[in-house]
């Protein structure tokens, strides 16, 4: 079986070197725009049946003849080339992974999960496989969700929560991934689920509240935010009465997001500066570090858990299902930060998974339509704990 990764930035760096420890593909192409990107990361990794080769993932006709002659592609670029990436599979022939969306709230110009899902008939119909936001958050996310919720008679609440507790040596301000997605992501309007509806929020004011991560994390503010888990695992888990997605942000961040989008700074829309057309939220993202920078220079914790409420043999319960994962023990690992550490072991762990025929699912899936078994027993073999908490006797506020 051979396999495509496209793009080698710190996820797709951690994914090729979780895949350099087993031979489980006969051959890895490791792809990316930079040629040099590409090539220092197959350099590293230091075997024959990796090769690199650089492709244009914004331009279909390149991905799709480099996805000609694989038996699945991972797609560890930005969202906004999912359906390009996905379209190039299905003429093809590929099988397709990718580790998230623009979100469940449609954007002009971006690529949410419903119109990648909107794809499972082809996919499908043609005998493939689109696992759909198969990284941390989304995707390990749903894995536990699932999990815990097979666990329970019924299921009331699912909630998705998110804290990383780091400083970055040297910057005053940094973010740890995609500091366009980061922006975009807290700025939207965030999506609940609520009573058996879904609902629109207010940017960083509806739904503040403290939630009790475990320690040394502890007790930290989360604020909702517009997250893919909430737009799939109401439709996948039957019963729900509520479902949300909250990051614990830091006050810096917060001061930082409302000055943006008070002054406009946030904006993808292009505006005319001085005869040039320029997009003001690039501005932005041009001054702050490229997290492929960051390694070895993030230091703290990183946790991502679910939390799941429900009924078993006619008691309430409540279980938090977690990983955690701190920067320097990532960076000793794989010389990545957290952030790309975590989102790309799940999918390689995915990638395992279906070469060992254990994903038998076709169309185009996300991770809450699995089952959570395989990926529970395997993740912890290559660094990502699984950790259950049972809150049933104290429940947070």
């Amino acid at each position: 079986m051979n396999l495509l990764i496209l793009g080698m930035g710190g996820v797709g760096s951690v994914i090729a070197k979780t895949l350099a420890k087993n031979n489980k593909f006969d051959t890895v192409i490791c792809a990316d725009v930079n040629e040099e990107q590409v090539n220092k990361v197959v350099q590293a990794i230091g075997r024959d049946n990796f090769r690199a080769r650089v492709v244009n993932a914004a331009d279909f006709d390149s991905v799709r003849e480099a996805a000609r002659d694989v038996d699945l592609v991972i797609n560890a670029v930005i969202p906004r080339f999912n359906l390009i990436i996905m379209e190039a599979c299905l003429a093809a022939g590929s099988h397709y992974i990718d580790m998230a969306s623009d979100g469940p709230v449609i954007l002009p110009g971006r690529v949410d999960i419903f119109q990648q899902l909107a794809l499972h008939d082809r996919f499908r119909e043609a005998g493939l496989l689109a696992l759909c936001c198969m990284g941390v958050d989304p995707g390990v996310t749903q894995i536990f969700a699932r999990y815990l919720a097979d666990e329970m008679d019924t299921v009331e609440e699912i909630l998705v929560r998110d804290a990383d507790v780091s400083e970055v040596e040297g910057y005053d301000f940094a973010l740890y991934f995609s500091p366009d997605t980061a922006i975009e992501e807290c700025l939207q309007p965030p999506l609940f689920y609520e009573n058996g509806e879904f609902k629109l929020g207010d940017a960083l004011e509806s739904g503040v509240e403290y939630f009790d991560f475990p320690e040394p994390i502890g007790r930290r503010k989360v604020y909702a935010v517009a997250h893919e888990e909430v737009g799939t695992i109401p439709r996948n888990i039957t019963g729900l009465k509520k479902c949300d997605f909250k990051y614990a942000l830091s006050d810096q961040f917060v001061e930082v997001l409302k000055v943006l989008r008070l002054i406009g700074l946030d904006s993808s829309e292009p505006i005319e500066v001085k005869g040039v057309r320029v997009r003001p939220r690039d501005v932005v993202t041009s001054l702050l570090p490229n997290p492929v920078d960051l390694a070895g220079k993030v230091k703290g914790l990183a946790c991502v858990g679910t939390l799941v409420r429900g009924t078993k043999d006619g008691r309430m319960v409540e279980k938090f299902m977690y990983t955690s994962t701190s920067h320097e023990d990532a960076y000793q690992a794989m010389q990545e930060q957290a952030v790309s550490y975590q989102t790309g072991i799940p999918v390689a762990v995915a990638a395992e998974l279906f070469a060992d025929g254990l994903i038998l699912e076709r169309g185009a899936i996300t991770a809450d339509q699995l089952d959570p078994k395989p990926f529970v027993e395997r993740l912890p073999r290559y660094g990502i704990p699984v950790v259950i908490e049972d809150r049933s006797e104290i429940r947070s506020d």
